[in-house]
């Protein structure tokens, strides 16, 4: 939506249209998907900052942690999952966020750690999906858990 005011020498001039939560929320998953991980950091992390209460916050903090995680910043990425799963654990990403918790603390050879958290997911989100429980599987094989 477009608001249209006046301007000088009988032109319109447009003015940007208000950014929703919703609509910041969008922009920073539209730079996951183009790979832009920097900018989508920024956006998730100015997201959580700005609407600390809103119902995405769990969401946009696993998309925070996820672009920290696909430019193998581990330990960050970790603490992020980590907030998701305890701060969050109610989000439709909380499962998500337990099993890339895990496959975080792999990347940083913390392999107890790393198995403790893929054991939880499925005792913790029984109703996770196909996809996130097949993942964890094939983790705790991988890091021999």
């Amino acid at each position: 939506r477009l608001r249209r005011r006046r301007a000088g020498a009988g032109g319109l001039e447009t003015a940007p249209p208000r950014q929703t939560p919703r609509d910041e929320y969008d922009l920073g998953i539209g730079y996951m998907q183009r790979r832009d991980y920097a900018l989508a950091e920024q956006t998730m992390r100015n997201f959580t900052q700005k609407y600390p209460n809103d119902p995405m916050i769990g969401d946009a903090q696993y998309w925070l942690g996820e672009s920290l995680y696909q430019r193998q910043q581990y330990r960050d990425a970790a603490e992020i999952f980590l907030t998701v799963t305890t701060k969050h654990d109610k989000s439709s990403k909380a499962a998500d966020a337990l099993l890339r918790l895990g496959q975080s603390l792999a990347a940083l050879k913390e392999k107890e750690a790393a198995c403790a958290a893929f054991g939880e997911v499925t005792r913790k989100y029984p109703r996770a999906s196909v996809g996130v429980k097949t993942a964890v599987d094939k983790e705790q094989k991988r890091v021999k858990c």
